[in-house]
């Protein structure tokens, strides 16, 4: 019986934070760095404001993408993956919408026809690989199909299925959230470095890359996929 179930929940994402520590130990120390990361971007840009429009606006998306980072990570730890999902398909759509600005202004077109409308995650706005993931969180995030409530985590019983109504520790499913939620880092970065190059006067990436290799290593210690190609 559940009497407070805000206090449940809170114990039950305890218990899954404990969980992924016990088979990932350095996963606070990769989140860590990331973290560690965003607050680089946080200083860089302390005293810094956009000189127009098209400049608050992409400034905008950096702060929103920077924000929602933490909220992920926080969620994954705490196993709520639908709301993962759901939020990194959002960090998607902001990542496209950076790109499509950037080739509105190379063709020396309006970015108002932006406006009002869903960022194209197409025409190689994205990398392949959030591309591909995309279409997966957009089935979670709208409900369209039954098969991503597996999410919340199923128990079959005597030919019944229900789902729990607290967060549990999914470890395969855990994992490939964790997976695509770097993967999203890393696709920031790489488009943080050429607009910190063209955004920030004299900026170097010494300190990012500094934090970027040391993420690298401890991604080849958890031995998470994400981290494959750096071998």
């Amino acid at each position: 019986m559940i009497e407070s179930y805000s206090k449940e929940v809170q114990k039950a994402r305890e218990t899954s934070k404990q969980m992924i520590e016990n088979e990932y130990s350095n996963i606070s120390r990769i989140l860590e760095l990331m973290d560690k990361y965003f607050v680089l971007i946080i200083n860089c840009f302390e005293n810094v404001s956009g000189a127009g429009e098209i400049d608050n606006y992409k400034l905008g998306l950096i702060v929103s993408f920077t924000r929602t980072q933490l909220i992920i990570s926080e969620h994954i730890i705490m196993s709520e993956l639908i709301e993962v999902t759901t939020l990194e398909r959002k960090q998607i759509e902001l990542l496209a919408r950076l790109s499509e600005i950037d080739k509105k202004l190379n063709n020396k077109e309006s970015i108002h026809k932006l406006k009002g409308k869903t960022p194209n995650i197409g025409n190689g706005n994205v990398s392949e690989n959030l591309k591909n993931m995309y279409g997966m969180f957009s089935e979670i995030a709208h409900s369209a199909k039954t098969e991503p409530l597996a999410l919340l985590v199923e128990d079959s019983d005597h030919n019944a299925i229900s789902y729990s109504v607290l967060p549990k520790y999914d470890p395969i499913n855990t994992v490939v959230a964790l997976n695509n939620h770097i993967q999203l880092f890393f696709d920031f970065v790489i488009y943080m470095f050429d607009f910190q190059n063209k955004f920030i006067p004299d900026y170097t990436n010494d300190k990012d890359m500094e934090i970027i290799n040391n993420l690298i290593e401890e991604g080849k210690i958890a031995k998470l996929s994400v981290f494959n190609r750096f071998e």
